[in-house]
C-alpha cells in the first residue's frame, strides 16, 4: 500500500494558497461551530494555562502573544498580525492591551479579509484595526511596530527569508516578532516518515515549514535575536490514527475524484496528526527581539 500512494503534487505558489484559503475558510468556520463571533480562531487549541473550554483554548496562544506584546510595550502599543486569517486573534488580543494605536492585520485571502471586516464592524472595532488583502512580504506599513506576530503563517511562505526581511523592517529596535508554527525535525526520515511529511507539506500548501535552525538563522541574518523557543505539541490533542488505517484514508483520498481544494486539507490535517504523534512536527512559540 505504500509504495503505491499518489501525493498530491501541484505546484505551492501564492495563488494556490490564496485559492486555498477563499475556497476552504467558510469550511473551517463551519467545522469548528462559529458560535462566536469573538472566538473564530482557524488556529490549533492548545489545553494549557488553566484552559477548559474550547473558546479558552483556542485563545491559549492569543493570551501567550498578549502577553509578549504588553512585555514590550505597557501602553499604545502599535501591532501586527501578518497572516490575520479571519481576524480571530486581533479580536481577542486588541480589546485587552492597554490604550493601543490601531492595529494592522494582513491576509493573502480576499475572502478572509472581508470575513475579517464585517467581524470588525460586529465587534465595534472597524475604526481600530485595519485588515487587508496583502502578502506579508511586503506590508504597506512604516518602521515602528512594537510587536509583530504570525500564528500558524509563517509555514506558508513560499520565501520564507522574505517573511524576515520584512518582519524586521517593520519593528523598532527593542520590539518583538513573535511565531506560534509547525516546525520539522532536524533528524533523517524513514520513507514512512517522508511520506506523511510530504502529504501534509502538499495537503496544507506549506512549503515553508523549516527546522527551528533554519527560523532562528534567517531572524538573526536580519537582527532578530531568539529570546523564547518553547515546544506546545504536548498541550495539543492530537488525534492520529493506526498507520494502516491513516494509509488506507491518504491513498483513496488521493484518488477521488472530487477536485474541491477541501480534500487535499483533509489530508493534510491527517497527515499533520501523524507527523505530530511520530515527532517529525513539533507545534512551538517563538519569540524574537530586533536588536
Amino acid at each position: 500500500m505504500e509504495g503505491s500512494i499518489i501525493i498530491f503534487d501541484m505546484p505551492i505558489t501564492r495563488d494556490s494558497i490564496r485559492t486555498y484559503y477563499d475556497q476552504n475558510t467558510n469550511l473551517f468556520l463551519k467545522f469548528r461551530g462559529r458560535s462566536s463571533r469573538k472566538a473564530e480562531n482557524i488556529h490549533r487549541s492548545l489545553w494549557t494555562d488553566g484552559a477548559q473550554t474550547l473558546t479558552e483554548a483556542l485563545n491559549v496562544s492569543n493570551a501567550r502573544i498578549l502577553k509578549e506584546i504588553e512585555s514590550v510595550a505597557q501602553t499604545n502599543a502599535r501591532i501586527a498580525d501578518l497572516g490575520c486569517g479571519v481576524g480571530a486573534s486581533l479580536f481577542y488580543i486588541y480589546p485587552h492591551l492597554q490604550d493601543p494605536a490601531p492595529a494592522f492585520g494582513l491576509t493573502l485571502s480576499p475572502v478572509q479579509a472581508k470575513l475579517a471586516g464585517e467581524s470588525a464592524k460586529q465587534l465595534g472595532l472597524q475604526d481600530r484595526i485595519l485588515l487587508a488583502e496583502g502578502d506579508f512580504t511586503s506590508v504597506p506599513l512604516a518602521n515602528n511596530l512594537d510587536a509583530v506576530y504570525s500564528v500558524e503563517a509563517v509555514a506558508h511562505a513560499v520565501e520564507p527569508e522574505e517573511y524576515f526581511i520584512e518582519a524586521s523592517r517593520l519593528l523598532r529596535g527593542g520590539g518583538k516578532l513573535i511565531l506560534v508554527d509547525d516546525f520539522n525535525t532536524v533528524r533523517p526520515l524513514s520513507g514512512a516518515e517522508s511520506k506523511w511529511l510530504k502529504a501534509f507539506i502538499d495537503g496544507w500548501h506549506v512549503a515553508g515549514v523549516r527546522t527551528v535552525e533554519q527560523t532562528i538563522s534567517s531572524a538573526e541574518k536580519n537582527h532578530l535575536r531568539l529570546l523564547k523557543n518553547e515546544d506546545l505539541t504536548p498541550h495539543l490533542r492530537l488525534r492520529n490514527l493506526p498507520n494502516m488505517l491513516a494509509n488506507i484514508i491518504l491513498f483513496i483520498g488521493n484518488h477521488l475524484s472530487i477536485k474541491h481544494a477541501i480534500i487535499p486539507s483533509m489530508l493534510g490535517s491527517l497527515a499533520l496528526q501523524q507527523c505530530l504523534y511520530m515527532g517529525i512536527i513539533k507545534y512551538r512559540f517563538l519569540v524574537f527581539e530586533k536588536n
